[in-house]
């Protein structure tokens, strides 16, 4: 992967000056709900065997306090602590046969069908949020309060990626070949090749934690505490809840179809299904 040191471009969508309040979204009926397993659940990731990843950051401690669940597709509690001791384990990413999750300022690598500790990468940030790998191995790590995106290289040499912090509130990440996406204040689309930077989306799309990238034209977002707001094209498509349903950084399932949704405080996990993709045919949904 190539990434440019050269200037930053910032250019606002035409999308950008839509509405400035959001729709309702249309209501929709869980297709399951987990409870009782969860500390303030902030991320959930789809596992290659199908099961899930939530990781629980309770209360933002440093004492060890924060795990990882593991649920069945079903949303089952297999595991209530699959991977414990953590601090305040946020966002978490998979390529291959590793797991990456951010960690009070560090990317801890676990390996394997087994998730081996393997070792803990430190960041310079003030607080490391999410997470999005690159094809080569590349990580893109968000710094909430610094509002930077960190780039950790496969020989694990880290820098900013942009010269200045032009991401206020960076939250949510996510990767599409050489397209990195970034939440926060607003949502951002960055070209690595050029460091073309864009805002897409209306200026009601704010505060955004969560990002999938569903294929190439579908994405789906967010907002901290909000509901799932589906891009078509840069375009919203849909907005979409669980009545009194609001999300931390959600997870998308494409072998089921599911959004998965963790609600932090209210300790739950909620899953349901998007009616918008029905019109949006997705490889590898069902």
């Amino acid at each position: 992967m190539i990434i440019s040191t050269g200037l930053v471009v910032l250019a606002a969508a035409a999308a950008s000056a839509a509405s400035a309040a959001m729709p309702a979204p249309t209501l929709v009926e869980p297709v399951w709900i987990a409870e009782g397993q969860f500390c303030e659940p902030e991320t959930v990731l789809p596992m290659p065997d199908g099961h899930l990843l939530v990781s629980n950051v309770c209360d933002y401690r440093t004492d060890g306090t924060g795990y990882l669940t593991e649920l069945s597709a079903l949303g089952e509690v297999l595991t209530p602590k699959r991977i414990e001791g953590l601090d305040a384990p946020l966002g978490m990413a998979r390529r291959g046969q590793r797991l990456y999750v951010v960690d009070r300022n560090s990317v801890r690598v676990y390996v394997g069908v087994d998730l081996s500790a393997e070792r803990v990468i430190p960041l310079p940030s003030r607080v490391a949020n999410d997470i999005a790998v690159g094809a080569d191995g590349s990580l893109f790590v968000t710094d909430t309060a610094a509002g930077h995106v960190y780039l950790v290289r496969p020989s694990e040499e880290v820098s900013t990626l942009t010269p200045q912090p032009v991401f206020p509130g960076a939250n949510g990440i996510a990767i599409d070949g050489d397209v990195l996406w970034v939440g926060g204040e607003r949502l951002w689309r960055i070209e690595l090749a050029s460091l073309e930077i864009s805002v897409v989306g209306p200026s009601w799309l704010e505060d955004i934690d969560g990002i999938e990238v569903v294929d190439g034209q579908v994405l789906q977002v967010t907002p901290v505490g909000g509901p799932l707001v589906q891009l078509v094209n840069g375009a919203v498509s849909s907005v979409t809840a669980v009545e009194g349903v609001g999300s931390a950084n959600h997870g998308y399932q494409p072998s089921t179809g599911l959004v998965l949704i963790p609600t932090g405080y209210d300790n739950q996990v909620v899953a349901f299904r998007s009616p918008d993709l029905a019109k949006h045919p997705v490889k590898g949904s069902r």
